[in-house]
């Protein structure tokens, strides 16, 4: 199939929509809305361990804000507390990267509270999925929703679902056991597609994916030379682009593999 310069580039921003927006954060308003990729493992709270799914941390599986540690030895005066505002220095973490997430002081959640600018916030250990621990602060009412999965009537085998929200500071841990989309499932369901058309199919978008962005590269390349400062810039632009584009394409094929 061939693509003229135009349809390229408007290609090219339609997966970059994608790759930016898709799925990173889940519609509160609709409860009956599934993220489109389902985290499930186990979460200790501090009266039992349970498994479950769907796992959003504030609404999200990516872009998760976290913050750098402040000692709680360390007296802060109110004008070095503002200077040291966790919110001001936050890191983003990515549920697909994590293995688990627990309190500093599991069995004494309050040991692990500290209070910056009227905002309480609480310790945190993140394992992620190479084993390396990092200690980070998050607010002690971040909302964390899922689905525990419960036994169901005692006539049949089915499960049942049950939402479930809690702040953080009443997660003593939370282990991630993988992921899944929820989105090739209900294709399946659907349409009826077998495993190995699947892959196929899959192998065909892939395929057509990476002839889709030669033919934006090559566009590219064939660019008028009137301004070549400018041109240059644009080049080198747009193919970095085109670079990171590929990679994330095919983490999201790995991804639905």
């Amino acid at each position: 199939m061939k693509y003229n310069r135009s349809q390229s580039f408007i290609v090219l921003l339609g997966f970059i929509h994608f790759v930016c927006w898709n799925g990173s954060l889940v519609d509160s308003d609709t409860k009956d809305k599934r993220p489109d990729v389902n985290f499930y493992g186990t979460i200790e709270d501090h009266n039992k361990t349970f498994k479950v799914e769907d796992i959003l941390i504030g609404g999200r599986y990516q872009d998760i804000a976290v913050y750098p540690t402040i000692s709680k030895s360390k007296k802060i005066n109110t004008d070095q507390k503002e200077q040291v505002d966790p919110k001001q220095n936050k890191a983003l973490i990515d549920l697909h990267e994590i293995k688990s997430i627990e309190l500093k002081h599991p069995d004494h959640p309050t040991a692990s509270t500290i209070e910056i600018n009227k905002r309480d916030y609480i310790e945190i250990i993140i394992t992620s999925i190479n084993d390396t621990r990092k200690d980070y602060l998050i607010e002690t009412s971040r909302k964390v929703t899922c689905k525990e999965i419960d036994k169901g009537p005692k006539d049949t085998k089915e499960e049942v679902l049950v939402e479930r929200e809690l702040n953080m500071i009443h997660i003593k841990k939370m282990t991630i056991k993988g992921y899944k989309s929820i989105k090739e499932k209900d294709q399946h369901k659907e349409y009826g597609v077998t495993t190995s058309h699947n892959k196929h199919q899959k192998h065909e978008i892939s395929k057509d994916t990476s002839n889709i962005l030669d033919q934006i590269e090559k566009n590219v390349k064939d660019l008028s030379h009137d301004n070549p400062s400018t041109l240059e810039q644009m080049k080198s632009s747009i193919l970095t682009l085109l670079k990171t584009l590929r990679e994330q394409l095919q983490k999201i094929l790995n991804m639905l593999q």
